[in-house]
């Protein structure tokens, strides 16, 4: 039968040779097969959606950082600029000691990968002359021995390199990092002080002198060995003169009556801050400690950490019965896990040209957000559904895939547009060919359904993982 009667033959028939061929085509053997179109449609899908949220979301964030947005020193003023990181308590064993080991494998790769991640872009898109951490640099670092701590030590700083032409200073301990008060672990102390740096000293950065302080240390009542360097350094410091305008660093916050001192607008929780204490945790540093600590350094401008949520408030102080004022932010945590939305560091702007006390403010301080860390993961679990839905639909629902899914991505062929009238034949082999791109093959097929989200799972894996590891 020629192909232009056969052509005939089904029209009259109420078919077309578009239909033929495409039931011939999809019904054509029963072996395993690999829809690479399909799942290159799927693995280029996660692909953009894993550089929207490990990338371009992040790069945003950092634009609305940006030092120029926020800064109102004179044209022309180069500053020293400061970033500002709080709690960000590394997880460890010890975080989740109930949770199945997988759950807390994969919970420490996108916690790891949030803050190294941040980390960079701060780093290279807003270069911060310094960064300073705030304490509990690791979660259960207090009670780890030697070996352990220094897995977690080296594992910190695989996280947070340090930039060439930048300086890091993480030489301020937390409560998660050594205990607190009279409960201090003097090992875990030695320990931190041999790695990291003393625990009290001061830096002049930017015509002014930063001076950290290592309050919890100086709030042990009970062990004059764990409190004698701290008040040594204080006592220190405040017998000299000093030129330049003073930021006092401390991971808890001081003393302060939340009722009276409240955070401002900023602050997520509604409640006033915390006073509180127990097992190695103080919220603050007690009153007395807090007035003899503001006495001795008379800073400007204070920082903390360790609420994991940001506060700003005014102390009132004493100093040879004068009474001075001194300002304090509490950082929020940098870290996706510790009980806040939003994730954040703090940036300051330092200029003071003449090198000596001005009458001005020397400083500018903002919040910087760090990007929503929940939205990208229940955005990942809503592709994780769409995918299972997608391969399942081909494998397990294949007719209902070429006739609803199949047929709209393909190509009609009398949008082609062909001035000239074409032959039957040619008609044919043109539907063939452009028909059999995203069919699948009607039987049902598990071994198939397994092998294509198998690659398709491989190919994600890959995508996360030089997102996460490589770059």
């Amino acid at each position: 039968m020629s192909s232009r009667s056969r052509s005939k033959k089904l029209t009259a028939k109420g078919k077309s040779v578009e239909d033929v061929d495409w039931k011939k085509s999809v019904r054509k053997g029963r072996y395993w097969r690999f829809y690479w179109r399909h799942v290159l449609i799927l693995v280029s899908g996660w692909f953009i959606l894993i550089n929207y949220y490990e990338r371009s979301v992040v790069r945003r964030a950092m634009k609305k950082c940006s030092w120029e947005r926020w800064e109102e020193w004179p044209d022309e003023v180069r500053a020293h600029r400061v970033s500002l990181f709080a709690d960000p308590q590394l997880m460890d064993r010890y975080s989740y000691p109930g949770r199945p080991r997988f759950v807390n494998y994969l919970t420490g790769l996108v916690l790891d990968n949030y803050h190294r991640r941040n980390w960079k872009f701060v780093q290279y898109h807003l270069e911060p002359d310094t960064t300073f951490f705030l304490g509990d640099l690791f979660d259960g670092g207090r009670y780890w021995d030697d070996d352990e701590w220094f897995d977690e030590y080296r594992r910190f700083n695989d996280i947070f390199p340090k930039r060439a032409g930048s300086k890091t200073v993480a030489t301020i301990p937390g409560n998660h990092d050594i205990g607190f008060g009279n409960d201090v672990i003097e090992r875990s102390l030695r320990r931190f002080k041999t790695y990291f740096g003393e625990t009290s000293s001061a830096i002049d950065l930017g015509n002014h002198t930063f001076v950290l302080v290592d309050t919890i240390s100086f709030s042990d009542r009970a062990e004059p060995q764990i409190t004698a360097a701290p008040r040594a350094f204080l006592e220190e410091f405040a017998g000299k003169s000093h030129s330049l305008p003073r930021i006092l660093l401390s991971h808890v916050p001081l003393y302060r009556n939340p009722n009276q001192q409240q955070c401002g607008d900023k602050r997520e929780s509604k409640s006033p801050f915390p006073l509180q204490q127990g097992d190695q945790y103080q919220t603050v540093i007690d009153a007395d400690l807090s007035q003899e600590v503001l006495a001795s350094v008379q800073p400007q401008i204070l920082f903390s950490g360790d609420d994991h949520d940001y506060c700003h408030i005014t102390h009132t102080y004493q100093v040879d019965g004068t009474s001075k004022t001194a300002e304090e932010i509490t950082v929020k945590s940098c870290a996706m896990n510790m009980g806040i939305k939003r994730p954040a560091i703090q940036l300051l702007s330092l200029y003071n040209p003449d090198g000596v006390p001005a009458k001005q403010k020397t400083y500018q301080s903002e919040i910087c957000y760090l990007p929503d860390p929940y939205k990208a993961l229940k955005m990942y679990i809503l592709a994780l559904i769409l995918s299972a839905i997608w391969l399942c639909h081909i494998h397990l629902f294949p007719r209902s895939f070429n006739r609803h899914i199949a047929r709209r991505l393909e190509k009609n062929p009398r949008s082609l547009g062909s001035p000239l009238p074409m032959p039957v034949s040619a008609h044919i082999n043109t539907v063939r060919s452009q028909k059999s791109l995203y069919l699948v093959q009607e039987d049902r097929s598990f071994t198939n359904l397994l092998i294509n989200t198998g690659i398709s799972l491989v190919s994600v894996l890959l995508i996360f993982t030089y997102y996460y590891k490589i770059i």
